[in-house]
């Protein structure tokens, strides 16, 4: 009997054991603001900095929500070119769903929009 129970005990600790991933290099970082930012138009062509990363996105028949992430306050800097004639929305969204900003501009042809935008963290 004090074997059985001795048994399933050691069975019962190494079943809940946690493995840590050996491969996750972001398993102990914690990045709880997400922002997103929305493109709406039918050719255009997205530049954005976020905490001096910069990344670019192509748009194409319709929108995009384009999720960043941050942990500190920081200005979003936004560049939208526009590959035709267009209206384009640019919307900036933070972490809380605040809008921090919503604009509808009417574009030419190759024509370049910048924007800094500042972004609160919790």
């Amino acid at each position: 009997m004090k074997i059985s129970t001795l048994l399933i005990l050691l069975i019962l600790s190494f079943c809940s054991c946690k493995k840590e991933s050996l491969t996750d290099d972001l398993s102990n970082v914690v990045l709880n603001n997400k922002g997103i930012l929305r493109v709406e138009c039918n050719d255009c062509q997205v530049s954005y900095s976020v905490q001096n990363k910069d990344y670019n996105v192509n748009v194409k028949d319709g929108s995009e929500d384009i999720p960043f992430f941050y942990v500190t306050d920081f200005n979003l800097k936004t560049q939208v070119k526009s590959l035709e004639a267009q209206g384009i929305r640019l919307m900036v969204i933070d972490s809380d769903g605040r809008v921090v900003s919503n604009e509808l501009n009417s574009c030419k042809e190759g024509e370049v929009r910048e924007g800094i935008f500042t972004i609160k963290a919790k």
